[in-house]
């Protein structure tokens, strides 16, 4: 009976003992996930992410300060937000099997804070002449980046100080506008985004040599930095397509994302096409010139994806589920 008694006590304190090693390395595992999602919260793949359709994932695996590894995987489950998840198997110290642990978060990318009121979003007056067509209509098709059942949400044509047709040439329809007050308040806005813009962006210094531009696959950011810069046909880009600077086109330029021009644009006599959406901050210059080969159509989920190629996970804090699997 003694025998038995004792035999009952070191298995009910060897149980206790394994209880607690268990707990220990769960907890262990806990923190070398957090830290995984961490780590790669702390170096973020935009450029690689932003060249990713949405569903699809990037794989990749961390290893932690103490040597723990961890599996990490973004899932770009929208423009502007993935499904960042951590995987851990670790050897227990002190008990046989594995510890497993997973963990997942929803992360919200924040691009720059541009002033897209509008198809054409412009601090200053908006010159242009027929045929120029701008389309502030948001309309899911066969050829979306997002898919042919996306949410849609229009906005108004053009969001500008003025509108009016050129000198010289006649609008016969203008598009429906929205006042925007070249304000001090409102500089300041475009300024700060800028800021972020161009920290965050490529730069490619322009000189007066003309620029070709070429789309390559996935969504690009580029930023084009010049006093004027000047971009030759046939040119295309998909992404963001930032100039501090003038604005020349000579012949086409295509473009499926958004277009930022720091200073005068004037594409009377060239051709172009944007999907997406087009901001003009002509400071210090009084109008913008669209020509009667403009043309602009409003695409909300080209928007998204073009701002994804310069956006950070946001400063707040995130949702957390952990799934324990044993």
């Amino acid at each position: 009976m003694v025998a038995v008694l004792a035999l009952a006590a070191i298995s009910t304190s060897w149980r206790g003992h394994r209880a607690t090693r268990l707990a220990a390395n769960g907890v262990r595992a806990q923190f070398a996930g957090d830290e995984g999602v961490a780590l790669q919260l702390d170096e973020w793949p935009a450029d690689s992410l932003a060249a990713l359709p949405p569903g699809a994932t990037i794989s990749t695996r961390l290893t932690t300060a103490v040597g723990d590894s961890v599996r990490v995987r973004i899932t770009r489950t929208h423009p502007l937000a993935a499904w960042l998840t951590a995987d851990v198997a670790l050897e227990p110290r002190g008990t046989p099997g594995l510890v497993r642990r997973h963990v997942t978060r929803v992360v919200s990318l924040e691009p720059p804070a541009l002033p897209v009121v509008g198809a054409l979003t412009a601090i200053a007056a908006v010159y242009g002449q027929d045929p120029t067509t701008i389309d502030g209509r948001d309309f899911a098709d066969g050829s979306d980046a997002c898919g042919a059942l996306r949410d849609t949400l229009s906005l108004v044509p053009v969001a500008s100080s003025a509108l009016r047709a050129s000198g010289g040439g006649t609008w016969t329809t203008l598009p429906a506008s929205q006042t925007l007050a070249d304000t001090a308040a409102v500089r300041a806005t475009f300024e700060q985004a800028w800021l972020s813009l161009r920290a965050r962006s490529p730069v490619r210094v322009s000189d007066s040599t003309p620029q070709l531009l070429t789309a390559s696959r996935g969504w690009h950011a580029l930023l084009l930095d010049g006093p004027v810069v000047t971009v030759r046909a046939p040119s295309e880009w998909r992404g963001l397509l930032a100039v501090n600077g003038d604005l020349v086109v000579s012949g086409r330029l295509d473009v499926e994302g958004v277009v930022v021009v720091r200073g005068h644009l004037d594409v009377r006599g060239a051709a172009l096409r944007i999907r997406g959406a087009l901001i003009v901050a002509s400071l210090g210059h009084p109008s913008v010139q669209l020509g009667d080969q403009t043309a602009l159509r409003y695409d909300r989920c080209a928007v998204q994806l073009a701002l994804a190629t310069i956006a950070v996970p946001r400063a707040q804090p995130f949702s957390r589920w952990y799934s324990p699997l044993h």
